[in-house]
């Protein structure tokens, strides 16, 4: 009996040990948002005004409620003044992979612009203000200049 208990007890300790540094990789979470950030998009979320709403950016990834309520109006003003004629600002598309929140100091990702010529997809950084739940920058590079 113990012959058989030990060698189990070792394949099985080889298998958790394999398997257990994986699926902790894969379950990790994105960072944190600061408190600063976390009471901005609260904010901003419960005066949407229809409950589905409300439902759908609170399931939001911290990468997506970010980008919307933070780094997109930023995103709008650099767009406007870098693109006259710019109307929309898009950051991210439905693949979870275009943004990307290094931290509660940074958001990096891709988006798109608009204006009478059509839509441009660019590359974007954006600094976060942590305390102030604010973008404290925001820089972009059209993917056709990215390229060069």
């Amino acid at each position: 009996m113990k012959c058989r208990v030990l060698p189990i007890f070792a394949v099985l300790s080889v298998f958790l040990l394999g398997v257990l540094p994986a699926l902790n990789q894969s379950s990790r979470k994105e960072p944190a948002l600061s408190a600063g950030e976390a009471r901005v998009i609260d904010m901003k979320i419960e005066s949407m005004r229809s409950e589905s709403d409300r439902k759908v950016a609170r399931e939001w990834s911290n990468a997506k409620k970010v980008a919307e309520v933070i780094c997109r109006p930023r995103a709008t003003e650099y767009w406007k003044k870098a693109a006259p004629g710019t109307d929309r600002v898009f950051l991210g598309t439905s693949d979870p992979s275009t943004l990307v929140l290094e931290s509660d100091r940074r958001l990096t990702g891709s988006g798109q612009y608009r204006t009478a010529d059509g839509w441009t997809n660019f590359n974007f950084t954006c600094e976060l203000d942590p305390d102030r739940g604010r973008a404290s920058g925001f820089e972009a590079t059209p993917v056709s200049e990215a390229k060069k």
